[in-house]
């Protein structure tokens, strides 16, 4: 189902921004999304939502008179409200989806908060994550993207996956070997992270990027790592960039998207040949090369710069397996209160794919299943971001809301401060790192995760009524038409009396 309702009640974009000499970053994203102070009531601007203090207003008073109720009545009422309570239990149960066929994208147990630190500054390396375990366990995150580089900077595995130069499993193995098999029972979560460095173009030859990632993958799975943290930017070419930043530029948008989704497809099933479980969280979804996506939502209006990300990240969806979560990692760091959250998860779970929308490079036999196959996540930064202020509070409750929405990843950058060291070693606050635990702790847990397909006999079916729940649910039918029929004749004859 599209829902449109929540962007009605987002302020229009001050401007679009239209500036082919300025750099491909998020320009403006503060005078763009304004941060709403006040819920405003649909169809009237400027009209603040009553709450139920507001539309309440007096006492509660009885309308008639008490009666007195005599034993018999009472117990009567006791039986009708048992049994009425014991037939709601069961209709909630038996509407509930039998087990296993629940959505292909439920939510998780708890929350999951991943930690990207600026690879500006500190890189948490493997071994520096070894040197440093015990300290990492006391920080408020459920895993780290880790910078995958040897102690002399020969290897970099980061940089080097997604080039024309062959990297060996056996390289990846030894960069990872300092936490391979680290069974830490905070750090759970943790992803190699990897940049889209200097990739040949789509038209060119990809076996050695396509080796590359395959050998990542199995290097990973056999670390324990949950997968990849890839950052899509244009950091060092402007690969995704058309025509400015391709090859061939004579030939048309429309060839070049088609190529980068079968270049993203033939990368995701190299993965998958050796990691079916892989997660593979990408920073900015497809969105970045949706001309449609609103502004207004915290979209930047910059799909002139990114063109052929969004098809990459349709070859990821078009390659994965039935075990394999692609993330939309959703790094819009404009976004705030409960409504922008929701807002932006509703436009990129469903309405992307929508026929509305008409997105071009998400082929028409894959828009049904997108909702279902995609996750979506949400990134939140440490820093002011274009008008849009931060402090230890408001990192509360940003995340906060961020941890409501989500399907399951939340993403925490850091610029500025380093939560990989202690306080007494020049790290953050404890007051940044208290801001971001409170966050985990206002969240309550989320649903479980469905449990495994029951064991059904041949034959036999694993919904609709049981024969033991079609008794139960006729014995309370009889018992309230008894105690209906008895009560209709204690009317009667309290009114012969009367």
């Amino acid at each position: 189902m599209i829902i449109y309702s929540f962007y009605d009640e987002y302020p229009k974009p001050v401007g679009e921004i239209r500036n082919r000499s300025r750099p491909p970053s998020y320009i403006g994203l503060g005078r763009i999304l304004p941060d709403l102070r006040q819920n405003r009531v649909k169809g009237s601007p400027g009209t603040p939502r009553q709450g139920p203090r507001e539309n309440f207003r007096g006492t509660l008073t009885m309308t008639r008179a008490v009666e007195s109720n005599p034993p018999a009545r009472c117990a009567e009422r006791r039986l009708l409200i048992l049994g009425r309570s014991l037939l709601l239990i069961l209709g909630v149960a038996l509407l509930n989806p039998p087990m296993g066929a629940s959505a292909s994208r439920a939510p998780a147990a708890s929350p999951s908060l991943i930690h990207l630190p600026s690879w500006h500054g500190s890189h948490s390396t493997p071994d520096f994550i070894n040197a440093n375990l015990a300290f990492l366990e006391t920080q408020p995150f459920t895993g780290l993207a880790v910078y995958l580089m040897d102690p002399s900077g020969a290897v970099n595995v980061t940089t080097g996956i997604m080039t024309d130069t062959s990297m060996s499993y056996e390289a990846i193995t030894g960069v990872l070997a300092p936490i391979a098999g680290m069974n830490s029972p905070q750090l759970r979560e943790n992803f190699a992270y990897i940049q889209t460095y200097t990739p040949p173009d789509v038209f060119d030859d990809w076996s050695i990027p396509v080796a590359n990632f395959a050998n990542l993958a199995r290097a990973l799975k056999e670390a324990g790592l949950k997968g990849i943290f890839f950052d899509d930017e244009q950091y060092f070419s402007q690969w995704p960039n058309y025509p400015d930043g391709v090859a061939y530029p004579q030939t048309p948008l429309s060839m070049y998207q088609a190529q980068t989704i079968l270049r993203g497809r033939e990368v995701m099933e190299a993965m998958v040949a050796e990691f079916p479980e892989i997660v593979v969280l990408t920073m900015h979804g497809p969105y970045v090369s949706e001309p449609s996506a609103p502004v207004a939502l915290g979209f930047p209006p910059l799909h002139e710069y990114n063109e052929l990300q969004g098809p990459f990240f349709t070859g990821f969806m078009e390659g994965a397996g039935p075990l394999t979560e692609v993330v939309d990692g959703g790094e819009l760091y404009a976004l705030r209160s409960p409504m922008h959250f929701k807002a932006s998860y509703l436009w990129r779970k469903y309405d992307i794919a929508s026929p509305e929308v008409d997105c071009a490079f998400i082929p028409a036999d894959l828009r049904p299943s997108w909702p279902d196959r995609v996750s979506i996540a949400f990134a939140i930064y440490n820093q002011p971001y274009y008008g849009q202020p931060m402090d230890p509070s408001i990192l509360m409750t940003t995340l906060a809301n961020a941890l409501r929405v989500t399907d399951r990843w939340t993403w925490f950058y850091a610029e500025g401060m380093t939560f990989l060291k202690p306080e007494s070693q020049g790290g953050a606050s404890q007051e940044w790192v208290d801001a971001i635990r409170k966050a985990l702790y206002m969240v309550a847990p989320r649903n479980p995760v469905s449990p495994p397909t029951a064991t059904v006999p041949d034959g036999k079916s694993s919904c609709g009524l049981l024969g033991v729940e079609a008794l139960i649910v006729l014995g309370i039918l009889a018992v309230l038409r008894r105690f209906g029929g008895r009560r209709r004749s204690w009317k009667k004859s309290l009114q012969s009396v009367n």
